[in-house]
């Protein structure tokens, strides 16, 4: 499989030995992971050229990771992306970072203090909660407001999707990996 996702921090996270191993247990290869640069290449003609470099590399079938951000329905967010049969839409609510919100041990371990989201994805911000959380545990003196160093961070402190998902009010991260399993299972 290929993932097609909106931004720089997603690759960190997903383009990682760490990610390739969890989904290798379903039995899926990951052949690469190509960032999009927003929600608006992935309009028909623009996603074909991020396809095209999965293709090209063996992918069979394609993950499109989108970020819900303001949208009002995840439904319409995906009607958004161009459709094709080797593909899976998945939205994240309201952007990958809630995710990091959803692992608390990692989330924990980052910022100092016991942690706990009850609503990742309702968070309108997670990158400031996650600045906020670690200024208030005394655990940063400061910390740039960058989704790049952030992505980094976690993944460095432990961060994985497996963990996001357990939480139970992260249906996104739940639905992905659901997906994942489910794509195994077909072939």
């Amino acid at each position: 499989m290929g993932i097609i996702c909106e931004g720089e921090t997603e690759p960190i996270i997903l383009d990682t030995v760490g990610f390739r191993a969890s989904i290798a247990q379903f039995g899926i290869e990951l052949i690469g992971v190509t960032q999009a640069g927003g929600k608006k290449e992935y309009g028909a003609e623009r996603i074909n050229k991020h396809r095209q470099i999965l293709l090209d590399k063996g992918a069979e079938h394609i993950y499109v990771l989108v970020d819900l951000d303001k949208d009002l329905c995840i439904t319409l967010t995906k009607q958004d992306v161009s459709q094709h049969p080797d593909q899976t839409v998945i939205v994240a609510v309201k952007e990958f970072e809630n995710w990091y919100l959803a692992d608390d041990s990692t989330l924990s371990h980052f910022v100092g203090v016991d942690t706990f989201i009850e609503f990742p994805e309702a968070d309108g911000d997670a990158i400031t909660t996650i600045i906020n959380l670690g200024l208030q545990s005394g655990r940063f003196n400061r910390f740039r407001k960058s989704k790049v160093l952030l992505a980094n961070a976690m993944k460095n402190n432990g961060f994985t999707i497996e963990n996001a998902a357990k939480h139970p009010n992260c249906p996104s991260a739940q639905y992905f990996l659901t997906k994942l399993q489910n794509l195994a299972s077909a072939n």
